[in-house]
C-alpha cells in the first residue's frame, strides 16, 4: 500500500504571494547625501555631486528616494535623481523601502501571467512570515478571480473558500 498525495493529484495550484518578489533587492538613496550638509539644495553643487556619483550600484534594484523633513528641495530634484537612477534601477519611488517593496509587488502583479490560472482551483498561501503586505492579497483576488475556477486562502489541509465560479 502506497501513500497517495491527494493534494498533488487534485490539480490545486498553491500560490505563495511571497514568490512574486523573492529575489529582489530594495535600496534607499537620501537626497540629503547630495546637499553638502546644508538644509537647502543649491543647484550647481547638487548637480555636480549627482553627476559624479556611481549610480550603477543600484543596478537591478528597487530604489526609494528619501527626503528628510528638514530639507528644503525643489520638486525637480527628485526628478533629476530619477533620471540618473533610471538606466540602472528596476523601479524608483519617493518614500522608504516599504514603499519600494509595494512598488515591486505592484509591478510583479502587473506582469503575472494570469492565463496559467484560467479555470484552475487556486489556494493563496497564508500564514507566511508576515512579509507580504495585506493589500497584495486584495490585488491577487482582483487579478486572479476573473480567470480562476475557485480561489481559497490558507493551506490545502485547512483552507477558507473565497470564490467559486
Amino acid at each position: 500500500m502506497s501513500i497517495v498525495n491527494r493534494v498533488a493529484e487534485s490539480g490545486l495550484i498553491q500560490f505563495d504571494p511571497a514568490i512574486l518578489v523573492k529575489d529582489i533587492t530594495l535600496s534607499a538613496v537620501s537626497l540629503s547625501d547630495f546637499l553638502n550638509d546644508e538644509p537647502i539644495l543649491r543647484e550647481k553643487p547638487f548637480r555636480k555631486l549627482i553627476a559624479d556619483h556611481d549610480w550603477a550600484v543600484f543596478a537591478g534594484q528597487y530604489v526609494a528616494i528619501q527626503i528628510d523633513k528638514e530639507t528644503l528641495v525643489p520638486q525637480w530634484a527628485t526628478m533629476l535623481l530619477t533620471s540618473y537612477l533610471e538606466p540602472y534601477a528596476l523601479g524608483i519611488c519617493l518614500g522608504d523601502q516599504a514603499t519600494a517593496l509595494d512598488m515591486a509587488y505592484e509591478k510583479a502583479l502587473a506582469k503575472l501571467s494570469v492565463e496559467e490560472y484560467s479555470e484552475k482551483n487556486i489556494i493563496i498561501k497564508g500564514c507566511s512570515d508576515g512579509s507580504v503586505p495585506d493589500w497584495v492579497y486584495v490585488r491577487l483576488m482582483e487579478v486572479l478571480q476573473p480567470h480562476a475556477n475557485r480561489i481559497a486562502y490558507g493551506e490545502a489541509c485547512s483552507s477558507v473558500p473565497l470564490y467559486k465560479r
